[in-house]
């Protein structure tokens, strides 16, 4: 049974922190501004600044801050700052019991796939995919993608099918495979999610409804990835799938893979409904997704609905 976390209101306070790469306190203001424009209390993580290589400070200063938001009684929501690396190192160190104890609304994107998904295996907790505080609100996201945002962690899209939007540089939302199915939806990035097989948090997506995408990969890290996942056995029991954006950009220009990875996936789930070219994924106008929450996939029509 999903543990849905309270929907977040105006006035709540949100806490930002860093469980993958750093950033600076241009980039926190920035998107903290964004964010109280909106009505919300935005605080820091006490490390959530930390600078290192290409991590934002120590595993274990990272992992305290994850669990002082969630044991902070006057923290609504937590957001991270971005993604880029090392989720995947913090995964065993994090106290599940306690979010568990004290659900409430997660928010991140990309990276932070690996901590969703763990999150979810151990607890069950909706969370949520989409604009992070720094690579998302304080970088001028677009419109569509605060408003999609909005009306996700508010509540107000339970219910309601995901709008859609047509961009000039990108394939038209379709039908990749017809029908319809319902279930928990799950997934996020791809590479890593295939980063995850033979780890104890290894991706089972049986029962569910599966969303992908990715960023600057190229066709054949891609196939190995989807292969990864398929022998991995990930994909047993998938109900759905709708696949997001999956671009390369290179010296000749921006390179898209949607058909390879539909014709990927159309081999190892013959017959299951497919939605593709979903605003989902390293783009501008972008869905945020209720991860773990039951969702309708109507891909006949193109519909994907969410109920939290």
């Amino acid at each position: 049974m999903a543990l849905i976390p309270a929907s977040l209101q105006k006035g709540d306070t949100i806490l930002a922190l860093s469980p993958a790469g750093p950033i600076g306190m241009d980039e926190f203001e920035s998107g903290r501004k964004a964010l109280e424009n909106e009505g919300f209390h935005i605080v820091r993580g006490q490390h959530a600044l930390r600078q290192g290589n290409y991590l934002a400070g120590e595993d274990h200063l990272r992992v305290q801050d994850i669990s002082d938001a969630f044991a902070d009684q006057d923290v609504n929501g937590i957001i991270c700052t971005r993604g880029g690396y090392g989720t995947l190192r913090i995964l065993n160190q994090i106290d599940y019991q306690l979010i568990a104890q004290n659900p409430k609304c997660f928010i991140g994107f990309s990276d932070i796939t690996s901590l969703q998904h763990a999150i979810w295996q151990r607890t069950e907790l909706v969370t949520f995919s989409g604009l992070q505080l720094a690579r998302g609100w304080g970088n001028n996201s677009s419109t569509f993608a605060r408003k999609c945002w909005l009306e996700l962690v508010t509540g107000r899209q339970s219910g309601i099918p995901l709008p859609i939007i047509q961009h000039p540089e990108f394939p038209d939302m379709r039908s990749a495979q017809p029908g319809t199915a319902e279930g928990p939806l799950l997934g996020g990035n791809l590479y890593v999610l295939a980063s995850m097989c033979g780890s104890p948090f290894s991706p089972r997506f049986s029962g569910s409804i599966v969303v992908l995408e990715e960023i600057d990969e190229p066709h054949y890290r891609i196939d190995r990835a989807i292969t990864q996942l398929y022998l991995a056995g990930a994909f047993e029991g998938v109900q759905g799938v709708v696949l997001g954006r999956f671009i390369q950009h290179t010296k000749e220009g921006v390179k898209h893979w949607q058909e390879l990875v539909i014709g990927l996936i159309k081999a190892i789930l013959p017959g299951v409904p497919i939605l593709a070219n979903i605003p989902y994924g390293h783009v501008d106008d972008i869905w945020t997704l209720p991860l773990g929450a039951h969702c309708k996939l109507d891909a006949s029509n193109g519909e994907l609905i969410p109920f939290a």
